[in-house]
C-alpha cells in the first residue's frame, strides 16, 4: 500500500470528509477515507440539529434514506431568570418539512456511518480504527499520511479531523484554536418515550421543536458570563446542551457539568425533562468567527475543510458549511488532478469553488459577526435582572400592590436594557423620545 499512490486521502469521515469523498468518488477519483473510531460517528459530537441546505444537492433523497431524527417546525428563545421564565416571540410551522431544506435533529453517531457509506457506495474507501498521526512530505509537498498501521500515500491530503485537527497542526496552516475562539458543548441524552414527547411539546410524529436559553454562570470569584442552553427532541429522547465559551469557563473556574446540573435544576427546564433518564453524556469544541484568511485553508498538496478549516456561520452552525466546504475541496482535487499539478498555486482554486457555494459571504458574515458583540445577547444575558423586572412590571402588576415607579413602562425599558449598550447617536434621540413618554405617562 505504501507504494500506491491514492489521488486523495481525506482524514476523518465527519460531513465534511464524507461529502469531498462521495463528490471526488462520483467524479471517478481514487480516494480513500481515514476514520480514527471504529466506525464513522463513533467519536463525533454535534449540538443536534442538522442543516440540510448542502446535504439536499449531495444527495437529493435524503429524506428517505438518511437516519433523520425530527424536523424541527419551531426555534424557540427563552431567557432564565432564578425562578421564572420569559418566552420571546416565536413561530410553530407546520409546514415546515415541506421546505427545500429542513432542519432535523440526528444523532451523528448515526448520521455519520450513512453518510460515510454512501461515499463508500459511490467508489471511496474507508478504513476505520485508523489514527494519523503525521503527515508524509516530498519536495515541500505533503505526499501521504503516517498512520499507527502504517503509510499511505497520496496526490493530495484533505484534512476533516475537526477543530483539534492533526492535519492543521502538521502541514503548519492554522495555529491550534485559542480558548477565546471555541466554545465547550456538554450534551445529555435523555430517553423519554416519544408519546410524552409529542403530547408534552404538543407535535405529531416526526415533528421537532427547540428551545434556547440564555442567561448567566458565575464562579467562585464572582466573574459572571454568559452560558446557552438548548432543548431538542429527537424521536425517543430529548437533548439537553449547555454551551460556555472556553475562556469563560477558565475565568469562572466552574466545570461546564456544573452549569448542566444548575440548569436541570430550573423549574421550567425540570418540567420538561421529566421522567426523563440519562442515556449518555457526550462534549464537544466548538470553534466561532469563520475563517480570517482563505490562504491558510490550503497548501502544497493539502487542503483543510470543516472544522479543521474553521467553518462555521455567524450563529455557529457547522454542518451545511462542513459539507460545503468538502464539496470545494473535492472540485479542487479533481481540478489539480486535470492539471496534473498539485502545488498550493493550482489548489488556489479551492477559493473559488468556497465562493462559489457561498461560504466566502457566510465566513465574512461569521467574523463581523465575532468581531463584535452582538448587543441583543448583551440585552438579554447581562441584564437579565432589569429584563425580568420590566417583564413583571408589564405582566404581573395586576396582581401586585400599586407600586410607584420613576418612568414609563417605555422609559424603564430605554433606561434599564437600551441605555447602558447603545452608542451617542442611538441614545439621544431615544431618550429624548423616552422623556416625553414619561411626562404624558407622568400626567395620565
Amino acid at each position: 500500500m505504501a507504494e500506491h499512490i491514492h489521488d486523495c486521502i481525506v482524514v476523518g469521515a465527519g460531513p465534511a470528509g464524507s461529502a469531498a469523498a462521495l463528490q471526488m468518488a462520483r467524479d471517478g477519483l481514487d480516494v480513500v477515507v481515514l476514520e480514527r473510531g471504529n466506525k464513522p460517528g463513533e467519536k463525533n459530537v454535534m449540538s443536534g440539529v442538522l442543516i440540510t441546505r448542502k446535504l439536499h444537492s449531495l444527495v437529493p433523497d435524503f429524506c428517505q434514506r438518511a437516519p433523520l431524527q425530527r424536523c424541527i417546525i419551531e426555534d424557540h428563545v427563552c431567557i432564565l431568570g432564578k425562578d421564572a421564565v420569559l418566552h420571546l416571540p416565536a413561530l410553530r410551522n407546520y409546514h415546515r418539512l415541506s421546505y427545500a431544506h429542513p432542519g432535523f435533529t440526528v444523532f451523528r453517531s448515526e448520521f455519520d456511518a450513512w453518510f460515510a457509506q454512501e461515499a463508500v457506495g459511490a467508489g471511496a474507501e474507508l478504513i476505520p480504527a485508523t489514527l494519523v498521526e503525521d503527515l508524509m512530505w516530498e519536495n515541500g509537498r505533503v505526499a501521504g499520511v503516517h498512520t499507527r498501521r502504517g503509510d499511505l500515500r497520496a496526490r493530495v491530503v484533505i484534512g476533516a479531523d475537526g477543530v483539534n485537527s492533526t492535519v492543521t497542526e502538521k502541514s503548519g496552516l492554522r495555529y491550534p484554536p485559542q480558548t477565546a475562539e471555541v466554545s465547550l458543548i456538554v450534551r445529555q441524552v435523555l430517553d423519554l418515550p416519544a408519546e410524552q414527547i409529542e403530547e408534552r411539546f404538543a407535535l405529531q410524529p416526526g415533528e421537532g421543536v427547540i428551545l434556547q436559553f440564555g442567561g448567566l454562570v458565575s464562579g467562585p470569584s464572582g466573574r459572571k458570563h454568559t452560558y446557552y442552553t438548548e432543548l431538542y427532541t429527537n424521536r425517543d429522547s430529548l437533548s439537553l446542551t449547555t454551551e460556555v465559551w472556553l475562556e469563560d469557563l477558565q475565568a469562572c473556574r466552574v466545570p461546564a457539568y456544573d452549569v448542566l446540573a444548575m440548569r436541570e435544576s430550573h423549574p421550567y427546564i425540570a418540567r420538561l425533562i421529566q421522567g426523563a433518564k440519562l442515556r449518555e453524556y457526550q462534549a464537544h469544541l466548538i470553534p466561532w468567527g469563520g475563517v480570517d484568511d482563505l490562504s491558510c485553508l490550503y497548501g502544497n498538496g493539502v487542503l483543510l475543510v470543516g472544522d479543521a478549516g474553521k467553518f462555521t456561520t455567524k450563529d455557529g452552525v457547522g454542518s451545511w458549511t462542513a459539507m460545503a466546504s468538502g464539496a470545494a475541496a473535492a472540485r479542487a482535487v479533481k481540478h489539480a488532478c486535470e492539471k496534473g499539478d498539485f502545488s498550493k498555486t493550482t489548489l488556489a482554486v479551492y477559493r473559488d469553488f468556497l465562493d462559489e457555494e457561498g461560504l466566502t459571504e457566510t465566513q465574512r458574515e461569521a467574523r463581523q459577526a465575532w468581531k463584535r458583540e452582538s448587543w441583543q445577547w448583551r440585552l438579554l444575558t447581562q441584564y437579565p435582572d432589569r429584563l425580568f423586572g420590566i417583564a413583571r412590571r408589564y405582566f404581573d402588576d395586576w396582581l401586585a400592590e400599586e407600586k410607584e415607579h420613576s418612568y414609563s413602562p417605555w422609559g424603564e425599558f430605554y433606561h434599564s436594557l437600551i441605555k447602558p449598550v447603545a452608542p451617542w447617536y442611538v441614545r439621544w434621540p431615544l431618550g429624548l423620545a423616552t422623556w416625553i413618554d414619561t411626562l404624558r405617562w407622568g400626567r395620565q
